[in-house]
């Protein structure tokens, strides 16, 4: 049950990690900053993005910052006032959307095509669909949908179907403003120590010395579970 948890939600989090930087496209666009709204089949969260470039960008959702510097990865938890570097290689790994800085060449490799128009918080938006890989070892694929702003060259709206506990993830942007975004939000804040794994990082339990067949004590459990369920709860609540 424990382990189940803890891979649900580093699933979970890994989504959030690269669902609002995969889609940011190579060419010149302005700088802007919005309140991100997602909604999931096990509630909703809500959370800010700050756009500098399709190299430099940030987001902040479940009590964790994101923080992507081309080619790396700073996912900062203010629960447990640890981070954790990822390279965008590494991540790409794991979901091949983390790697792609252009939109538009994304989409056309990926056969994404485009079906309307629609105008969402003022903003005139071209509608791209289709279904892609999300997990390259087994194949696994997922349908997408995304709304990009002509003039941000960003998707204010998404819509895809993630594999359990995710389910179906609608996320939009609103409250959006334009203008230069401050260059210390994209840096980690001080007071901050680096961590040797994302799990450590987030102060999940270290399930690694149990992945031989070696069974936690009553005792044990009980104490991973209370860990699980307080970061959770610090997580909601941020």
């Amino acid at each position: 049950m424990i382990k189940k948890t803890a891979i649900a939600l580093s699933f979970t989090m890994l989504f959030f990690a690269v669902s609002f930087f995969f889609t940011a496209p190579a060419v010149q666009a302005e700088e802007f900053s919005a309140d991100m709204v997602t909604e999931m089949d096990t509630g909703g969260v809500s959370g800010k993005l700050y756009f500098k470039s399709n190299q430099v960008n940030r987001n902040e959702i479940m009590g964790m910052i994101t923080i992507m510097n081309r080619p790396h990865v700073y996912q900062v938890f203010t629960s447990t006032k640890k981070y954790h570097v990822t390279d965008v290689t590494e991540l790409e790994k794991e979901n091949p959307m983390a790697g792609a800085a252009d939109f538009h060449a994304w989409a056309k490799e990926n056969n994404m095509k485009k079906t309307g128009t629609e105008t969402i918080e003022g903003f005139a938006c071209d509608i791209y669909e289709g279904t892609i890989v999300i997990d390259k070892k087994t194949g696994q694929t997922t349908p997408m949908k995304f709304w990009l702003s002509r003039k941000l060259q960003y998707p204010i709206k998404t819509r895809s179907v993630m594999p359990p506990p995710v389910g179906t993830v609608m996320s939009h942007l609103k409250n959006i403003k334009t203008g230069k975004q401050p260059a210390h939000l994209f840096k980690v804040p001080e007071g901050y120590t680096k961590a040797a794994s994302m799990e450590q990082a987030m102060g999940m339990p270290d399930m690694e010395q149990f992945s031989e067949g070696q069974m936690p004590t009553a005792e044990e459990m009980d104490g991973m579970m209370k860990q699980v369920q307080e970061m959770m709860k610090n997580m909601q609540q941020e």
